[in-house]
This record gives C-alpha cells, sequence and structure tokens, in this order.
C-alpha cells in the first residue's frame, strides 16, 4: 500500500511546533547569511538586545553593532558553512549587563550532503547554572526532609492503564517503607496499599485527581515487609504555565506513633476525668458527713444548744459542696459557672426561709470563674443572699435580683432587694456589724483581693462584690 507523504504545510507546522519546543534561541540562515526561521526564545533574545522583534530575510550582520561581536559571528558562521561545526561562547553586553551565552553553530545539508545553511543554537550559562543551582538545591532540600515525597505523572489515574506512575522519591521514603527508588520508579503508589487501606479514603482521593483539585487523607499504608502504618497524605498538582497538570507531588508523614501517643494521652484524660469526678464526689459526701454530725450533735440531750446556729452553719457548708457537686457532673474541672452556682445556692437558701414569698430574679452573664475563686465568692455570695432575704424582708422586699457584671478585667456580682423600709442607718450597722457572717464576707473578700459594698437606695438595697479577673482566668 502506497504511504502518502505529508502536505508541505503541516510538515512547516510540525517544523515550527518543534523549534518553538527546543529549549534556547534556535535559528537557521540560508547561504546568504539570511535569517529563514527562529523561534520564540531567539525573538525575545533579539528584542532585548536590539528593541525589536527580529524579521525574515534580514542579515545578522544587519543589526549587531559590537563589532567585535560581528566579526565573531561571522568567523564562526563561516567555519559552520564550510563544514567545520563550532561551539564556543559570546560575551554579550545588554546595556549595563553583561551575559555569557553558549554557542553551537551547525551546518545544515540537503539530501546531497550539501551544505545549504547554518543551524545556531545558545543559551544563557548563567541562567542555566542558576536552574542547575536551584535543581541541586531542591534535590538536596527534598533528600534532607524527614516526610516521604512522592513525585508521579499526572495522568493516567487509573491502575488498569498503569498509572499514575512514580518519577521520584526521597531517602525519606526509602527509609520509611523498605522500598528502593529502583523498585518504585515506574510504579504506582498503589504498592503502598493493602488490606486495611481504607476505601472510602481512596474514592475520596480519586475525585479529587479528576477534578486537578489538592486533597489530603489519612491512609493505612504498608511497607516493603507487610508492616502497616497511618500515613497522613497530602497531593497537589502541579501545573505548567499554561495550566495543565504534569505532575502530582506527593508528601506522606508516617503517624502511627503519633497516632498511639495520642490514644493512650485519651486514656489518660479520660482516667484523670474519671479520678477527678470520683475526689468531687467524695468532697461532697464527706461534707454531707459533716452536715450529719453537727445535726446528731444538736439531737444530743444534754449537747450545746447549737439549734439557732445551725441552720446558717449547714447553709454555709452546702454552698461549698455544691461546688464540688458541680464540678461533679460537668467535664471543665478548672471552671465554675457563677449563673449555674448561684441559681444552686439561691435554692439551698429559699429552703431555708421556705416561708418567705419572696422571689428571686437571676440575670443569666455565661461567666466563669477558676476553682481558687469558686469557694469564697461563693460563701460571700450565700451570705449576701441570705441578708438579702433576712433584712430584705423586714423591708418589705418582695423581690431580689442577682446580676453579674464584667468590665476589663473586673467582675462584679450584685445582689438587690426592692425593700422600701431599712434603716437609714443600715449601712453603717453593716459596717459596724460583729456578726459572724459579716466578718466571714470582709475576710473572704480580701482573700480574693475585692472590695464590698454596701448601697441603699429610694425604694432597694444594694450589696455589691467586685474582685478582679485576669485574662489567664477568663
Amino acid at each position: 500500500m502506497e504511504q502518502k507523504s505529508l502536505p508541505s504545510d503541516w510538515l512547516e507546522s510540525i517544523l515550527q511546533a518543534v523549534i518553538n519546543l527546543t529549549p534556547g534561541a534556535l535559528c537557521y540562515h540560508d547561504p546568504d547569511f539570511r535569517l529563514r526561521f527562529f523561534n520564540e526564545s531567539y525573538a525575545q533574545f533579539f528584542e532585548r538586545l536590539s528593541g525589536r522583534r527580529p524579521q525574515i530575510g534580514e542579515r545578522l550582520s544587519d543589526w549587531l553593532v559590537n563589532p567585535d561581536l560581528q566579526k565573531q559571528v561571522e568567523t564562526n558562521w563561516r567555519q559552520a558553512r564550510r563544514d567545520l561545526p563550532y561551539k564556543g561562547s559570546y560575551e554579550i553586553n545588554f546595556g549595563q549587563e553583561a551575559q555569557t551565552c553558549e554557542i553551537h553553530w551547525q551546518p545544515v545539508r540537503d539530501a546531497d550532503g550539501t551544505v545549504i545553511g547554518t543551524l545556531a543554537w545558545g543559551r544563557d550559562v548563567a541562567a542555566q547554572k542558576q536552574n542547575q543551582d536551584a535543581l541541586q538545591l531542591l534535590r538536596f532540600v527534598l533528600e534532607q526532609m524527614q516526610d516521604m515525597v512522592l513525585i508521579t505523572e499526572a495522568w493516567p489515574i487509573d491502575a488498569a492503564e498503569g498509572g499514575p506512575r512514580i518519577v521520584y522519591v526521597n531517602e525519606a521514603f526509602e527509609r520509611a517503607t523498605g522500598y528502593t527508588r529502583a523498585e518504585v520508579i515506574g510504579q504506582t503508589p498503589r504498592i503502598l496499599q493493602g488490606p486495611k487501606t481504607q476505601r472510602d479514603r481512596l474514592d475520596q482521593l480519586r475525585s479529587a485527581l479528576e477534578r486537578w483539585e489538592p486533597v489530603r487523607v489519612e491512609l493505612v499504608n504498608y511497607r516493603k515487609d507487610g508492616q502497616e502504618f497511618i500515613a497522613d497524605i497530602s497531593i497537589s498538582p502541579f501545573a505548567d504555565a499554561s495550566g495543565r497538570v504534569l505532575y502530582w507531588v506527593v508528601l506522606q508523614r508516617d503517624v502511627t506513633r503519633e497516632k498511639a501517643m495520642i490514644a493512650i494521652l485519651n486514656d489518660a484524660l479520660e482516667e484523670r476525668s474519671v479520678l477527678l469526678k470520683e475526689v468531687h464526689h467524695r468532697v461532697k459526701n464527706n461534707l454531707q458527713t459533716v452536715l450529719s454530725l453537727l445535726e446528731l450533735h444538736a439531737a444530743e440531750p444534754n449537747g450545746h444548744n447549737l439549734a439557732p446556729l445551725l441552720p446558717r452553719v449547714q447553709s454555709r457548708i452546702r454552698a461549698i459542696a455544691l461546688i464540688h457537686e458541680q464540678l461533679y457532673i460537668q467535664q471543665d474541672f478548672s471552671r465554675i459557672q457563677l449563673d449555674e452556682l448561684l441559681s444552686s445556692l439561691t435554692a439551698n437558701i429559699q429552703t431555708i426561709f421556705a416561708d418567705s414569698a419572696i422571689q428571686v430574679t437571676l440575670h443569666p452573664s455565661q461567666l466563669g470563674i477558676p476553682l481558687d475563686l469558686a469557694v469564697p465568692v461563693a460563701l460571700i455570695a450565700h451570705e449576701l443572699l441570705t441578708n438579702a432575704f433576712k433584712h430584705g424582708a423586714a423591708a418589705g422586699a418582695r423581690t431580689i435580683g442577682i446580676q453579674l457584671h464584667q468590665s476589663a478585667d473586673t467582675v462584679t456580682l450584685e445582689v438587690i432587694d426592692d425593700g422600701t423600709c431599712h434603716p437609714s442607718d443600715v449601712k453603717d450597722r453593716l459596717r459596724s456589724s460583729k456578726r459572724l457572717g459579716l466578718r466571714l464576707v470582709d475576710l473572704l473578700t480580701r482573700q480574693i483581693a475585692g472590695t464590698i459594698a454596701f448601697d441603699p437606695q429610694p425604694g432597694q438595697f444594694r450589696a455589691a462584690l467586685a474582685f478582679p479577673l485576669t485574662k489567664t482566668q477568663l
């Protein structure tokens, strides 16, 4: 069967494509030293040197303004015309910048072997060295990395078509998997997969690759000896200037040990949580035992007369027990939510003043305080609430409001009753009182570096505790 030849315009197109794919500057001159074709790299080089694009048919000597360079170029061209290939270098000045170019002159022959022109090819020696240095540096960096690095072809993706094939792995890959480079180059990353490799994760990978998108997953992989490990895998596409993806760059980190350590830490935290819950549970029970002993002691016929004091003492102990009860039922053992604590304190005090018709309103704040502040704040709040029930009722109060405010690094707790008949000198009485509750409030307030204020106003009485809360405590 006769083979048809390609049309000349097709051949010209193919030739031009080859020329443009050639790295470096490439051009062809006819026997009269006239330019007949060139690639884009040559055009850019020409334009940088002369300030204009090259023209087909012009002589090289027409635009070389440096006489020494012109003489050297013509000498090498004539040498190539005499069928003597030349390889050397030219020193070319671009304004204030000098550039050394490696040059090759090659004779071109016709079918009879007669030289019919010359082909010239050149490249920037400095740029080439920079590229080589950059590649060498990149190779050095990749080899020093502790993470595994793979580079694969972008296509094909399907295993049935043999892809994507590995074109590079670093030393960390060899150390981690036991495979040598010779064993994996040309293979696919599927050689690392095995029975426990997660199918859903592989589907996730494939879906991202088909969309040319980066992806990150954790996979169970296998070493050459069959030992499994957990790999944290990140895959990114590498594209050329046109946006066409050429390679996949894969980073893998063996996180088997890290996963095991996390599991151990989680178990330890869980154990700590159980132990702390048990501690708070037992403290609460011990406080309840103290309350029971007080009740038994007060019930003895010959015992001290504790009946008047017992409710207040019991209430104070319960205030402390409430903190441990709240810690027992929550996850965070370092902080107490004031809203929940004040709500529990209020309910506890209301059982003492069961006959009171006073209604309590708590304005929510979602404010938490550290455990070391919780006990003194709870006891102070207990005394302020108890006083509001006791003395507010006597002053005709119908409601008690509890408010929390936070400004900058200060928290303010306000207990306000709407009693209208408080004695005019109630503030002075409170300050000069020798009662245990108020002495306890003063002592605890100084302990937390706070201040306490009693502020009688028309139609209400306000007691306010202010204490600092640093940013590390928030």
